[in-house]
């Protein structure tokens, strides 16, 4: 089960590696966050926390670090998912993609079967949305995107 969002941006794949990789980046364009704050900073072994408007603190340790991105996995006492943030492209235009990979707590398959079909995928798939949108945004005007900038969400507003 994953989920992914993309985006396509007007900036060199330089250019937006460089920005997802600056320390509390989220900060500036995650419509959803009101903290990212970083213990270790950079590459692989990276931990930092995400902080949502409605208070929910994530952490975040990064297992890959490369000139494609990076992977983490984000929990709270244990991992509730793997993240890929994918950056493709070149000199003159690339793409973001967020992949998210979730861990339902569901041991009965057709509990988790219905619950992902039903609810927990389009609830991701708007979540990523903001995110690469935000991401898209900012990188565009490198004005800080407002909180909850396309609308709230049920589980981080």
């Amino acid at each position: 089960m994953q989920i992914e969002a993309k985006r396509n941006i007007n900036k060199s794949k330089d250019e937006v590696l460089t920005e997802i990789r600056k320390s509390g980046n989220l900060e500036n364009y995650h419509p959803f966050c009101s903290e990212n704050k970083t213990d270790k900073w950079p590459g692989i072994g990276s931990i930092d926390y995400v902080k949502y408007l409605n208070g929910l603190k994530y952490r975040r340790e990064f297992i890959k670090w490369d000139d494609t991105g990076y992977v983490l996995n984000i929990g709270v006492k244990k991992k509730l998912a793997q993240v890929e943030w994918l950056v493709e492209g070149n000199d003159n235009s690339s793409s973001l993609k967020i992949r998210v990979s979730p861990v339902l707590p569901y041991k009965n398959p057709i509990i988790k079967f219905f619950l992902w079909h039903f609810y927990v995928k389009y609830m991701l798939k708007t979540y990523l949305e903001n995110v690469v949108g935000g991401f898209s945004e900012y990188i565009d005007t490198k004005t800080r995107v407002e909180k909850n900038k396309f609308g709230k969400h049920a589980w981080y507003s």
